[in-house]
């Protein structure tokens, strides 16, 4: 390319395996020139890739789906060139946990839930980072895994996942699905307590891939050099000695090339010690099946059809011939 390749970004601590790469000279070491786009919303991250002002994104894979099926007023043919990450998200919720630890299923989650909304005084709001989500599937979840009706007995709201810690501040939202490291730092600053995610909802979902639009994933060249890149990037994160340089790194300003992020609660998710959700970095090919259960929940919610479903599971599941 005669330009940078533009990719698209959000301020989380499972964006690390293309901050590395780019940091570290990994993608030019393959020969590409890239320029990261930290963007403040997943809904400008599939703008960019509707309008091409993007070239690859980082995503979760309900929102590339439904990007790739035209639900944002033009149809881009997406790809899935690599899984960067899996699970990762928590169910959070701001005030005193009536119960020691996560939730459990059943009457017994349900009467933590009344117990915990009589704090609230009202129905209780939550929030999601975007509609076309993994985490509005894993708090739907979650919530049926309790008998609470995401419909009748809550609101949804949606917030960039930084902008989550001032909303629990001041109270405008009462908890919500966020992914890393984001849920944590709400937890170290005691605005809120872990009572789900995907740990215990779905474990080792995929959480975020690597997008391209037709016109990169035809060049294939670049598309080895991606994954050439991203996997030297990976081997280094999965190494536990590496950690406190990753939250390090990932903690810095974005003038200094991080992404700002709070590095106690970003190097908590990284390990996953104690009560936290973890950030697993894993690299390569989608597996057969992995995305059904969301394929099979976006069709329970009228989201897609059939059609469509049968669509996205031979085309996110296709082994990548690279």
């Amino acid at each position: 390319m005669t330009r940078p390749l533009r990719i698209g970004l959000l301020r989380l601590s499972d964006s690390a395996p293309v901050m590395l790469a780019h940091n570290a000279g990994l993608f030019a070491q393959y020969g590409l020139r890239t320029e990261l786009v930290v963007s403040p919303s997943w809904a400008n991250i599939a703008d960019g890739l509707v309008w091409k002002t993007l070239d690859a994104a980082i995503m979760f894979a309900p929102l590339a789906m439904m990007t790739s099926l035209g639900r944002r007023g033009h149809m881009p043919a997406l790809k899935p060139l690599a899984t960067l990450s899996y699970g990762g998200n928590t169910v959070i919720l701001r005030g005193t946990n009536p119960l020691m630890g996560q939730w459990p299923t059943g009457d017994k989650g349900r009467e933590a839930f009344e117990t915990w909304r009589a704090t609230i005084g009202r129905r209780p709001r939550l929030s999601v980072v975007h509609m076309y989500s993994t985490h509005f599937l894993i708090l739907k979840r979650f919530l049926l895994s309790i008998g609470v009706n995401m419909e009748q007995d809550i609101e949804i709201q949606v917030m960039p996942p930084p902008d989550i810690i001032s909303a629990l501040m001041n109270g405008s939202i009462d908890g919500g699905c966020v992914g890393p490291p984001w849920g944590t730092e709400a937890c170290l600053q005691n605005l809120a307590f872990l009572a789900g995610g995907s740990q215990t909802v779905m474990p080792r979902h995929i959480e975020k891939q690597f997008v391209v639009p037709q016109g990169t994933s035809q060049n294939q060249d670049v598309c080895k050099a991606i994954i050439n890149a991203l996997n030297d990037a990976t081997i280094f994160l999965r190494n536990a000695e590496n950690r406190q340089t990753v939250a390090h790194d990932l903690a810095a300003s974005l003038e200094e090339k991080g992404l700002n992020l709070p590095e106690a609660a970003t190097l908590k998710t990284l390990s996953g010690e104690g009560l936290t959700e973890k950030t697993h970095y894993i690299h390569g090919h989608t597996e057969a099946g992995n995305v059904a259960w969301m394929l099979d929940d976006m069709q329970g919610l009228g989201w897609i059809t059939q059609t469509e479903h049968s669509f996205l599971e031979e085309k996110w599941n296709v082994p990548l011939l690279f």
